[in-house]
């Protein structure tokens, strides 16, 4: 069984998403939802360099455009406050691409815009920004701590140099600690720290050099991403051999060791400090909708999911934030997918057990008027030893959260499948 089939955070994936016969009213759309417990998000499509693993919506090393994007995403979140003023975020994310590639007056009427504009009180919720070794410095790091942010991740991928150039990732070890002790120096609370196994020459002791590497710094959360060689990606295209196989030795090797080091294991990939503070956050993705701003992000209410279109290459990248940047108009929803009873419960199982989350079996009973112990691929997973029951939550056991990027696209309806097969990716 190839275990490492998808990561599946969320559900439908984007590419089920589809331009709908008749564009949505955006305030239509959310009048029926709760509004007061909202996740936000802010995207920012840009990096310095393009990661050859990477199929996130993102361009690299723009030379223009980048205050346009901005006035965009004014535009967006004004909409939203006119047509939604009552709304209130419980949590929140910024992330791209690399948010702190913008400079500093950029990042700062970036920031002005999620909080003053949209109304993410960044300083009273609990949030995070993305950033890169290259593109963080002492300026920024002051202004993220200004605006109350909890915290920052910063993709590492390894502390070999001729892993990271096997990424495509032009990246030197000093570079990535100069960037990492000024992190945990700091004042923003949470530093994340990302790591990548299976990349083609890693070994178990280049591996365990890595991972020491992190630890040494005590950053509050460590994760761990398995390599995926995506379609239309740097590592795709000079690439046509199988990502390296050992992957799943390499991963527990990295468990066992994080948890002989301080750190919990939250899910497949996230392994958090013993000595963290608790989230404090009244946001549950099951229960609670979702706002995106920007070119890449998703929005979610309980029966639409939607977002602008996606692509990968940079051309049709460069399009879409073309396209994005000159809209003026956003008060209506024209790309997405609409969810029916059983999405819904397959959302719910996906938003429950990936990434961390426990099945509260009675919100389940609640919203869905049946017993979760009903459903056959729920009993089949306990057969199989991938969940675990505790009062009246299930959860993923060591075995399931090892399983976890099988489980997740396991769950996916054939219809979204469908669709996501026969998408046009560009």
């Amino acid at each position: 069984m190839d275990i490492y089939q998808q990561y599946a955070y969320s559900y439908p994936h984007k590419l089920a998403y589809r331009e709908f016969d008749k564009p949505l009213s955006l305030k239509e759309v959310w009048q029926t939802e709760n509004q007061t417990k909202l996740f936000a998000y802010l995207h920012i499509p840009y990096c310095e360099m393009r990661c050859g693993f990477c199929n996130l919506f993102t361009i690299a090393n723009p030379k223009q455009g980048l205050d346009s994007y901005l006035a965009a995403l004014r535009r967006e979140a004004t909409t939203y406050r006119a047509a939604l003023p009552n709304i209130q975020f419980e949590e929140y994310a910024i992330g791209g691409g690399t948010p702190t590639y913008l400079n500093v007056d950029q990042l700062a009427n970036m920031l002005s815009i999620f909080k003053n504009v949209l109304g993410v009180d960044t300083n009273e919720k609990y949030g995070s920004i993305e950033t890169s070794p290259k593109s963080i410095n002492a300026d920024k790091i002051k202004l993220i701590e200004a605006y109350g942010i909890n915290r920052i991740s910063i993709g590492i991928q390894s502390w070999i140099e001729a892993e990271t150039k096997q990424l495509g990732r032009p990246q030197t070890p000093s570079l990535a600690a100069m960037a990492i002790r000024q992190l945990v120096d700091s004042a923003i609370p949470e530093v994340n720290i990302d790591l990548i196994y299976g990349i083609n020459g890693q070994t178990t002791e280049s591996w365990q050099y890595s991972l020491e590497s992190t630890v040494a710094y005590q950053p509050t959360e460590i994760f761990l991403y398995p390599l995926y060689t995506r379609p239309l990606t740097g590592l795709a295209k000079i690439n046509s051999q199988p990502t390296n196989e050992n992957r799943p030795s390499l991963y527990r090797q990295g468990r066992e060791y994080l948890l002989a080091n301080g750190y919990e294991q939250v899910s497949m990939r996230c392994f958090r400090s013993l000595t963290a503070p608790t989230v404090p956050s009244n946001y549950d993705a099951t229960l609670h909708g979702m706002i995106g701003i920007g070119a890449g992000a998703r929005s979610y209410t309980t029966k639409v999911h939607y977002s602008g279109p996606y692509a990968v290459s940079r051309k049709a990248i460069k399009s879409i934030i073309q396209h994005y940047s000159e809209q003026e108009d956003f008060s209506s929803i024209n790309y997405g997918i609409h969810l029916n009873e059983e999405e819904k419960i397959r959302r719910f199982l996906i938003k429950s057990l990936i990434d961390g989350g426990r099945l509260n079996t009675h919100t389940f009973r609640e919203m869905f008027n049946q017993s979760i112990f009903e459903l056959e691929v729920i009993q089949d997973f306990f057969d199989q030893g991938f969940l675990e029951k505790e009062s009246n939550f299930i959860q993923l056991s060591r075995t399931g959260l090892e399983m976890e990027d099988w489980i997740g696209p396991a769950l996916f309806s054939s219809q979204v499948n469908d669709r996501m097969n026969t998408f046009q990716l560009l």
